[in-house]
């Protein structure tokens, strides 16, 4: 991931962490490959949704460099769109 990219992440984590569930990013990140099972059933496995968030956030950036704008794109399929503003403005 860029590092920009990563710094968009970090900068906007409160947001992500507090509004964010999870799970209805999941699918479009497992089919693009940018999560895997093992990954998902970690993510599954935390009891909050803020620890499910953060635990993601973790893992995103160590997915290669699509994974920041595949991320933003299961955002708006969503319908997390003031996150997916805040992450690329």
């Amino acid at each position: 991931m860029d590092p920009a990219d990563v710094q968009r992440l970090k900068t906007n984590r409160v947001d992500l962490v507090t509004d964010l569930d999870v799970h209805q990013v999941l699918d479009r990140l497992i089919a693009s490959r940018i999560i895997v099972s093992e990954d998902q059933q970690l993510i599954c496995s935390k009891p909050t949704s803020q620890d499910r968030a953060r635990l993601l956030l973790d893992i995103l950036p160590t997915r290669g460099p699509d994974a920041f704008h595949v991320f933003v794109q299961a955002l708006r399929e969503a319908r997390y769109d003031w996150l997916a503003d805040k992450l690329i403005s």
